[in-house]
């Protein structure tokens, strides 16, 4: 029969069969038939009444559908970004790897700062809040890093009074998400540094709690990690080799996949500490162990509000490892509490809002209630404005 033919084919017979099959399919993949895979745009026309769907279709049936003028529209788009980066890599192309040495700390006096500046050489230069960042470094040259080791709301003064020559030399390692505001400076591409640092700091001077929670083996046989420490960009291998110095295990990434590391920190912090302050301030281990439904159906509401707004998913299984996180011994104990609400809840109500302004519906109603519910009860105070970093410019 068929099989015994197969079986009698020399091998490179089967071969060319199978060349010639894979180049027929690129070939067809190229033509304007798929051209869905390629840098395409496309624009639909979309109701009010279904903006709480996620539509995925491909340019051609963007055509079909019509290109009415007027209405709300949805834009969809490809990145070739991944790709290429992964070429890069492949051909020797990628940034080579930075070696720690003197840097300037901005804010070396505070918990994070103190505690680079203590893993470091004894070379580092310490500049306050609001002072000069140099050009130069004595026996150094040009070529250092500078670590921003200030609350959020005091990163715009930082990049305005940098000089233009140190900006691409930034490295941002604050807690909350601040991509709305680097993204205005330029300040956030695959060169650009920044951290997720995922270990806690008591006090000044005291010993890093890791945040790391080993949850065993994936289907693979690969070990599983929840808050994991993660790096992108020009000055990552040093600040690595600063954290190794302190027993912190961190890797770095493509900017593309640390973006999701990132996202999904401020997840955790905006949905845990909004669910659990609704239920009395109970602890963070106790929304994990307690609430576990509130947090999955909030997750699952913003997930998709994230894909939707800013073409981006958070990694296959968040609940699991917000749940592990939770139960992490070094952070269980502590009280939630809506709080930095500009870089963490501000960023999701942001996107609610822009949705409900052009008559779609509130993609995270979840979140919005909760919050509005929180407020009206007096157990958040903060002001639930979401950030524009615009808006003051």
């Amino acid at each position: 029969g068929e099989a015994n033919t197969m079986r009698r084919r020399p091998l490179w017979m089967n071969t060319s069969i199978m060349v010639l099959t894979l180049g027929a399919l690129l070939v067809l993949l190229s033509s304007p038939m798929c051209e869905g895979f390629g840098m395409s745009r496309v624009t639909l026309p979309l109701k009010a009444s279904s903006a709480s769907r996620s539509v995925s279709v491909s340019p051609a049936a963007g055509r079909r559908m019509g290109g009415a003028a007027g209405g709300l529209r949805m834009q969809v788009w490809s990145n070739e970004q991944a790709v290429q980066e992964y070429k890069d890599y492949l051909s020797g192309d990628a940034p080579e790897a930075t070696v720690d040495g003197p840097a300037v700390i901005v804010g070396g006096n505070g918990r994070i700062g103190s505690f680079l500046r203590e893993k470091g050489m004894g070379e580092d230069i310490v500049v306050g809040r609001g002072g000069d960042i140099p050009i130069e470094m004595p026996n150094v040259g040009v070529e250092f890093p500078v670590y921003v080791c200030v609350p959020e709301d005091e990163v715009e003064s930082v990049i305005r009074s940098c000089p233009k020559e140190k900006v691409d030399d930034l490295v941002f390692v604050q807690g909350g998400n601040i991509e709305m505001l680097l993204k205005k400076y330029g300040l956030c591409g695959n060169e650009n540094t920044q951290a997720v640092l995922n270990f806690n700091i008591m006090s000044v001077g005291a010993r890093p709690q890791n945040l790391l929670v080993d949850m065993g083996p994936d289907s693979f046989g690969e070990t599983k990690y929840a808050g994991e420490t993660v790096i992108c960009g020009k000055w990552a291998d040093a600040l690595l080799a600063r954290l190794e110095r302190a027993g912190i295990v961190g890797k770095k990434l493509f900017h593309r996949d640390w973006r999701r590391h990132m996202m999904e920190r401020m997840v955790f912090q905006s949905v845990v500490h909004l669910v659990g302050t609704l239920h009395d301030g109970v602890s963070i281990g106790e929304v994990g162990k307690f609430y576990p439904g509130e947090v999955e159906d909030m997750i699952y509401q913003i997930n998709g509000a994230l894909r939707g707004s800013l073409a981006l998913t958070l990694l296959y299984g968040v609940e699991e490892r917000f749940f592990a996180l939770a139960e992490n011994s070094n952070i269980e104990w502590m009280p939630t509490k809506v709080e930095n609400f500009k870089w963490r809840n501000g960023v999701i109500y942001a996107i609610s809002k822009q949705a409900m302004d052009i008559g779609f519906d509130d993609p995270c109603s979840m979140h919005s209630e909760y919050l509005q519910y929180g407020k009206d009860k007096g157990w958040i105070t903060c002001d639930l404005e979401p950030y524009n970093p615009y808006g003051t410019s």
